[in-house]
Order: structure tokens, then C-alpha cells, then sequence
């Protein structure tokens, strides 16, 4: 039992100093005895700290969802196409429906509970999934191309349809975030949504995997080093999911000289990323130049050390 705050904050310091982030994790679960937790409960997140996922967390309604994939197929329809290639990268830049969801207030409160109470957005992905297009994602971490020295980093993946074992949920391998960063190989396939096809070298154990199943409006959370996958859709509707990529200000990016992200909760006194502007309407023709700027440099990220590094690495097959 803690004593008090002072015992906290010894606590909190000595676990930081740690090099290992499911060991950062087991701070704040002393943060509900001191009433600090501010929407997972202690069993939540003794369930992250052991198996670095978490899911299903309820975050809007469905009619919330349903509105906000109406936007984006709203904008689909006016261009005669699936949002596609860099248009899924850093999108809280393009579309401002986006830009609000990653300052929702019920996710930051998750991600605090976990990550502390200064955060920003690093990147922003949109996942649509065909019906029977063939396309799948390989078993990796995301720690495999970021180049951010930091392992204070957890994805929030956000469903606006339903996400299914049909039609391509996530799998998640619990409690595999403890082999921290393992080896993995490029295998440049065209129907492998991730940018080099990266899959991770190991033998998989798929027995042990969990479907991550998910209703429109649900989130689920995940370990920067948690190995995880989908298979392709196999339905005849579409599955449609956006990821937030929460990071705290002391991260620093490795492969580029410059990189940006969006202080979203508390303050950054670290000045390690370029801050993002916010964008008022969608594909504003400034807000568009400025994505390309930045996509480019994303790319020359994920794609770091292939002739592919920057811009034209984003794009789909």
C-alpha cells in the first residue's frame, strides 16, 4: 500500500527510469487508490500491463460512428473514390472530422491513465477494408519503422463499422509486448496493407490470438510492441476503422531531422516535433500542400533505407 503522495511519485520516477514499457505501465495502477484514474479501472489496467491490449472500450455511440463515417463516404462518393494511399496517412490533417476524434475527451482520459497527462497525436491512420479485395495485414509491431526512440506509445484503433472475424478484425497476440522489439523481414506483397509488407521473422503461435472484435463506436488499445495482424474482408460490406497514435513529448524521431505531431492534452516543454495546425475544412487546398510536405516526410520514415523512402512509399497498389 502507498503511504502517500511522496511514495507515488518515488514510485512513478524509479518505474520511468525503467527500460522496459509494460513495466511504465504498472505505476498508475496505484493511481486508484489515490483517485487519480480517470476512466480504467484497476482491473483494466493490470489487464493492459500483463497483455498490452485492451478491448472493448465503449467511446460514442453508434449513431456517433454511423455520422462519422457518412463524412468520410460522403467524400468518397463526391470523388468517385475509396480514400486511398497517402490520403490514409496523418489524415487529422485532411479531414477535421478526424482531427475531433483524436481530442475526444473520453479517449484522452484512457490514453492519460496510461501514458500520463502530456500527449500528442503523432499520426493518424485510416484502415477502410474492401469487400473481398484480397488485402490483409501481416503479423508485426509498430515498432518496426516508426524511428521514435520512445516505447511511451499506444495506438487507439477506433471501429466505425462493425469489425468481425469475416470481415478482417484485428488479431492480437496477448502478452507479447514482453519480447520487446523482435526482427522482422520486408516481403513488398501487394496485398499486404502495411507500407514494406514488414511480417515479423518468429513463428506465430495463431492458436493463442485473439479476435479483436469490435461494434461501430468501440475502441481497442495496443502495446507499441504488440505482435498483431488481420486478415483480408471476406463479407460483402465494407470494414472501415481509424488508429490514433498517442505518444508523450519526450519521444524523439530517429530517421529524420525534422517530424511533427499534435500536442493534444497537458504541455510540451520537450519541443521535439513541429506542431500541426488544425484544420477548419476538409482537403483545404493550404491544409492539403502542407499533408504532402508531411506525408513525404512520413515516408521517408516508414520506407527508410529502400528506394521507396518518402512520398511514393505511401502509395497502395
Amino acid at each position: 500500500m502507498l503511504n502517500g503522495f511522496a511514495d507515488f511519485i518515488r514510485i512513478t520516477m524509479r518505474a520511468n527510469s525503467q527500460p522496459h514499457f509494460y513495466e511504465f505501465y504498472r505505476p498508475p495502477l496505484m493511481r486508484r487508490e489515490l483517485g487519480l484514474l480517470k476512466s480504467l479501472t484497476r482491473s483494466e489496467m493490470e489487464t493492459f500491463s500483463e497483455e498490452g491490449m485492451l478491448y472493448p472500450k465503449r467511446i460514442i455511440s453508434e449513431t456517433d460512428a454511423e455520422k462519422y463515417l457518412a463524412e468520410l463516404e460522403d467524400y468518397e462518393n463526391e470523388t468517385g473514390a475509396v480514400v486511398n494511399g497517402k490520403f490514409r496517412y496523418k489524415c487529422h490533417l485532411l479531414f477535421p472530422w478526424i482531427n475531433e476524434l483524436m481530442r475526444n475527451k473520453s479517449i484522452l482520459d484512457i490514453v492519460e491513465d496510461i501514458l500520463g497527462p502530456n500527449l500528442m497525436v503523432w499520426t493518424t491512420h485510416l484502415y477502410p477494408k474492401e469487400p473481398n479485395d484480397g488485402r490483409f495485414i501481416s503479423w508485426h509491431q509498430d515498432s518496426a519503422h516508426w524511428g521514435l526512440d520512445s516505447d511511451k506509445i499506444l495506438t487507439v484503433w477506433l471501429a466505425l463499422t462493425p469489425s468481425t472475424r469475416s470481415n478482417g478484425c484485428m488479431r492480437m497476440l496477448p502478452g507479447s509486448q514482453k519480447t520487446r522489439f523482435v526482427k522482422h523481414h520486408d516481403t513488398w506483397d501487394d496485398n499486404n496493407i502495411l507500407t514494406r509488407g514488414q511480417t515479423i521473422s518468429s513463428e506465430v503461435d495463431e492458436n493463442e490470438a485473439h479476435y479483436v472484435e469490435l461494434q461501430p463506436g468501440e475502441v481497442s488499445l495496443h502495446h507499441l510492441f504488440m505482435w498483431h495482424a488481420s486478415y483480408a474482408n471476406k463479407t460483402k460490406s465494407r470494414r472501415v476503422g481509424v488508429a490514433f497514435r498517442y505518444i508523450t513529448p519526450d519521444a524523439r524521431q530517429t530517421r529524420v531531422d525534422t517530424d511533427f505531431a499534435t500536442l493534444v492534452r497537458g504541455v510540451d516543454t520537450h519541443q521535439n516535433f513541429v506542431a500541426e495546425p488544425t484544420p477548419i475544412k476538409q482537403m483545404d487546398p493550404k491544409f492539403i500542400k502542407l499533408h504532402e510536405e508531411i506525408a513525404e516526410i512520413q515516408g521517408r520514415i516508414y520506407m527508410s533505407g529502400t528506394e521507396k523512402a518518402g512520398l511514393k512509399g505511401l502509395a497502395d497498389p
